[in-house]
C-alpha cells in the first residue's frame, strides 16, 4: 500500500512539472524581455508568477488526487471521476471571483485560450492523471504487504 501511494505522489509531482512546462512554453508568446513594460509587476515577472502558481496548484491537486487513488485501489473508471471531479472543484475554486463584471462578447482570443488550457489541465488533465496512477496502481497491487 505504501508503494502504491509512494508512486502516486511521483506521477502527481511530475504532472505539476509537466504542467509547469507547458505553462512555461505558453506565457512566453508575445513576450518581450526587451520591453517588459513600466508595471512593478511587469510582463516578465507576470509570466514567472503565472508559470510558478500553475505548476503549484496543479501539482498540490495531482498529488492529492493521486495519493487517494493510489491507496485507495480504484478501477480506472472510478479514478477518472475522482480526478475529473477535484479538477472541476479546483477550478470552481479558482474561478469563484473573476465571472464577477465579465462580459463574455468582449473576451479575447487569449482568455478563451486561457479558459481552455485551464479546462485541459485540471478537469481533463487530472482526469487522464488518475487512470495512469490506477494502471500504475493495479500492476503494484500484487507488490503490497
Amino acid at each position: 500500500m505504501i508503494l502504491r501511494g509512494l508512486a502516486g505522489v511521483l506521477i502527481g509531482v511530475a504532472y505539476g512539472l509537466l504542467v509547469s512546462a507547458v505553462v512555461f512554453l505558453l506565457t512566453r508568446i508575445g513576450l518581450d524581455r526587451a520591453h517588459p513594460g513600466p508595471l512593478i509587476p511587469n510582463a516578465v515577472e507576470m509570466a514567472w508568477f503565472v508559470t510558478v502558481m500553475a505548476g503549484l496548484i496543479t501539482g498540490v491537486c495531482g498529488t492529492l488526487v493521486a495519493l487517494v487513488v493510489g491507496l485507495s485501489g480504484v478501477d480506472k473508471a472510478k479514478a477518472a471521476g475522482i480526478g475529473f471531479s477535484m479538477g472541476l472543484l479546483a477550478l470552481a475554486l479558482l474561478s469563484i471571483d473573476s465571472c464577477s463584471g465579465r462580459d463574455l462578447v468582449n473576451t479575447s482570443w487569449r482568455d478563451m485560450l486561457d479558459l481552455l488550457v485551464t479546462l485541459i489541465i485540471l478537469p481533463l488533465g487530472l482526469a487522464l492523471m488518475s487512470v495512469l496512477v490506477a494502471v500504475v496502481a493495479a500492476w503494484l497491487k500484487p507488490y503490497d504487504l
